[in-house]
């Protein structure tokens, strides 16, 4: 019997072959999906959260700190935010190549052994007062840059270059005017009118050598033909030491005006609105402190509205770059950005 069913079963296993049927084989078990671990939270790396996932884009810093506080998780609401030394004014300045050359920057910051007699910084100048409330000129950067390549030509012949006059408050061009209402002299400010110093790219300058002032056409604020680029009232050696300093300041990228041989003109042609109403420190210096209820923004550009790119809390230092209207650029650690100059106070 067994020998008979032997070949049934091989023959019947023969014919389902030959129909195309198999059995199966077992299926593996599938292989379970790795997912790669976060990567670790580094200090920069939680400042660009905090950033982006906690500051809100609205500019009210002293109330947008407290609600946000409130809405944080547990966990980042306990983060504390890194503590940053700024880098000193002069290396900080340097260092970045973002500031550009429209906006507004301390002179000695870049040229430091440049000689200044900022007259209308002292009572020395035709009102007799104080005009400005701050004692450091400033003007945009790519005037500075322009200022000091003047300065080096002139020291190349034996001269040294003095600042009198740079950047100039639009409130300050209404006092001067109305201790002097003549438009020929001083820009009438009234009716939307503007002096060019007021744009921050407009110097007043004279030659000295050897630590003291060349015979020039006349002196500072002269309301009268001496004033003038019309040099034949005037002795040979003011009028060829006018000269010479018309041919450098023009040669690096200034323009004249007839009526004062001082004064010169960035030929750029900034637009004063860019500095118009910016807040500038009684005394020199770049270090300013956060004065908040909880922290300010630093912002990718100065417009209230724009990216956030980090914050820096209240009391921290950071070190002021450039001006603008209603805001600061300023360097915090590695982050370099603007915040609102109504939220900070020089450091004394």
């Amino acid at each position: 019997m067994k020998k008979r069913v032997l070949p049934l079963m091989l023959a019947l296993l023969v014919l389902l072959g030959g129909c195309g049927l198999s059995i199966p084989a077992p299926t593996p078990a599938p292989t379970p999906e790795l997912t790669p671990a976060p990567p670790q939270a580094t200090a920069e790396l939680q400042v660009f959260q905090q950033s982006h996932d906690s500051v809100p884009a609205d500019e009210d810093e002293a109330e947008e700190g407290d609600a946000e506080a409130e809405a944080l998780p547990p966990e980042e609401e306990a983060e504390p935010a890194p503590v940053v030394t700024p880098a000193p004014a002069a290396a900080a300045i340097a260092e970045n190549t973002a500031v550009r050359d429209l906006e507004l920057v301390r002179v000695r910051n870049y040229i430091p052994d440049l000689l200044i007699d900022l007259k209308y910084a002292t009572t020395d100048n035709f009102t007799g007062k104080v005009v400005y409330s701050f004692d450091e000129p400033y003007l945009r950067c790519g005037t500075v840059k322009k200022l000091a390549a003047a300065k080096a030509m002139l020291e190349q012949q034996g001269y040294e270059l003095l600042l009198w006059d740079a950047y100039r408050p639009n409130e300050a061009q209404f006092e001067l005017f109305d201790a002097f209402p003549n438009g020929v002299y001083v820009a009438n400010p009234y009716g939307g009118g503007h002096s060019s110093h007021t744009s921050g790219g407009a110097v007043d300058v004279a030659l000295m050598k050897d630590g003291t002032l060349c015979e020039m056409p006349s002196g500072f604020d002269e309301f009268s033909a001496l004033g003038d680029r019309n040099y034949n009232d005037v002795s040979e050696e003011a009028a060829a030491n006018a000269k010479l300093l018309e041919q450098v300041m023009v040669a690096c990228g200034f323009s004249t005006y007839f009526g004062e041989w001082w004064h010169y003109i960035d030929s750029t042609g900034y637009n004063y609105t860019d500095v118009e109403g910016c807040v500038l420190p009684e005394h020199a210096t770049t270090v300013y402190e956060s004065e908040c209820n909880e922290y300010i923004n630093i912002r990718r550009v100065a417009n209230p509205s724009a990216e956030a790119i980090g914050n820096i809390p209240d009391g921290r230092q950071m070190t002021v770059l450039s001006y603008l209207t209603d805001f600061i650029h300023i360097q915090y650690g590695e982050l370099t950005g603007y915040v609102n100059v109504h939220y900070t106070k020089p450091v004394y």
